[in-house]
């Protein structure tokens, strides 16, 4: 099993990545507030996080992944002030909030598997857990931590030392407190005490009976519910966006040590955001891009996955539409490549040898914090053999890239496996053309040519016969 060394955004160092249990790796990857749908920035994290489960599993680490849904809870400053993201969508859009969690639920896991994200192992929903939502909050209280209130249940930072300190550097929560500006709300301890469940208010569509009257859930504890719940009281890797250092990922680990008296998560890791033409993304910009945006650039969503491997999940993505477009173009000269290697050794590429050095090399680059740039430039090693004249080379390259894509995730496999898919009109059309250039009718040739480009298949002529791609993408329409 090969190690792998990861950056903890909790002691900030690249360390040896040692599991609570042998060979085996849980993680909880904070999911989305399903209130609209997921831009780019957003899927960017979870390309982030597929490239990590996919890292363990080429490791040989059996991997339980966890990413929740958050369909009630999650109020628009990620604290305790405005309103609930849920309720307002509803109210936007004149539905209930589970028929607005069910479409943009569904959009967003199709936008996941057009980027060749993996679905987690276990996708659990807020609402279906607020009973052990319930059930934390009376252990809390129990224990001292949490207090009841005129508009809700608040955890008493007081009583957790070092609460907002331990994902950022030493004195930066007593800095925050000293220069920031808090609501006053007379029904907390502690400007800082946060909801762990809030009384309903006149028109919430999301109510729940509990002890403490009818309300809902505060976000932070259903993480720690959650995660918990799946994957024990204490697991190996909880994942997130930089934004989620605070306060959302410090209230996890105050409440859920506070419940346990244990470390609640071992390895913490958060992802930069994505930038816009080297800005921040706002819709007043005009520039919040969705996959479906990519079609009328020429570009497919696999593209932002090339784009997005291109940069260390450490450093800020900066997107552009030129990025993006030579990203494709970088993706269809793999593809060209790798479909005319898999013609000539008619599917046959054979094993890949453990201790290929460009695949050790690229072993090497993945498992140092998760180096996708690294990664690639060994997946271009591996693609310079696959242009070889060798016929063993280029099917040691193309064995090698195959291996390098269970992490890559760039459907290499398939996309050489599609240049063998003719239809039979096609294919009559391509022996014809072969036919006409035996027969020097070079007229006929082109016209052939030209009538199956019509059809997505780009014909180039080699010293080993004619090879073939596809190049027709299929639109991916708007967002319905």
């Amino acid at each position: 099993m090969t190690g792998v060394r990861l950056y903890d955004s909790a002691t900030r160092t690249v360390r040896p990545f040692e599991p609570l249990v042998a060979g085996r790796v849980g993680i909880y990857d904070c999911g989305p507030t399903v209130y609209s749908y997921q831009h780019i920035g957003n899927l960017y994290r979870y390309i982030v996080a597929d490239v990590v489960r996919r890292t363990f599993e080429y490791c040989g680490y059996k991997v339980t992944q966890v990413m929740n849904i958050t369909d009630v809870g999650h109020l628009f400053d990620d604290a305790d002030q405005g309103t609930d993201k849920m309720e307002q969508a509803a109210k936007r859009e004149g539905r209930d909030p589970a028929a607005i969690a069910k479409h943009y639920t569904d959009h967003f896991l199709a936008d996941r598997a057009k980027l060749n994200v993996l679905p987690p192992h276990v996708m659990p929903y807020a609402t279906e857990h607020v009973p052990e939502m319930i059930e934390a909050v009376k252990t809390l209280i129990a224990k001292g931590h949490a207090y009841p209130a005129a508009d809700g249940v608040y955890f008493d930072i007081t009583t957790f030392p070092g609460y907002g300190a331990r994902l950022n550097p030493p004195g930066s929560f007593a800095e925050r407190q000293a220069g920031a500006r808090v609501e006053v709300n007379d029904a907390k301890r502690h400007p800082y005490d946060f909801a762990l469940w809030r009384a309903a208010k006149p028109g919430d569509l999301q109510q729940w009976d509990s002890p403490w009257g009818r309300g809902n859930p505060g976000w932070h504890i259903e993480c720690s519910v959650m995660s918990m719940k799946y994957l024990g009281e204490t697991f190996d890797l909880h994942s997130g966006g930089e934004d989620h250092l605070f306060p959302h990922h410090e209230c996890e680990i105050a409440q859920s040590e506070a419940a346990t008296g244990k470390l609640f998560v071992r390895n913490w890791m958060h992802t930069y955001f994505l930038s816009v033409d080297g800005g921040a993304m706002h819709k007043s910009k005009g520039n919040v891009y969705l996959v479906s945006d990519f079609a009328a650039h020429g570009c497919e969503p696999l593209a932002f996955r090339m784009l997005a491997l291109g940069v260390g999940y450490r450093k800020s993505l900066d997107f552009t539409w030129r990025a993006l477009q030579d990203a494709q173009r970088r993706l269809d000269r793999w593809r060209s490549a790798i479909g005319g290697a898999w013609q000539r050794l008619q599917g046959s590429t054979g094993a890949v040898d453990p201790a290929d050095p460009v695949k050790a090399a690229f072993a090497e680059a993945i498992t140092d914090d998760f180096n996708t740039p690294r990664a690639l430039a060994q997946a271009e090693a591996a693609l310079d053999l696959v242009n070889g004249s060798d016929g063993a080379l280029r099917a040691r390259g193309l064995a090698i890239l195959f291996d390098m894509d269970q992490v890559l995730g760039l459907g290499l496999r398939a996309s050489a496996e599609a240049t063998v898919l003719l239809g039979d009109v096609e294919r009559a059309l391509l022996d014809e053309r072969a036919a006409a250039r035996a027969a020097k009718d070079f007229a006929r040739s082109d016209a052939l040519r030209a009538q199956l480009q019509a059809k997505g298949i780009l014909v180039k002529d080699t010293s080993e016969g004619q090879r073939w791609e596809r190049v027709s993408r299929v639109s991916e329409g708007e967002p319905a």
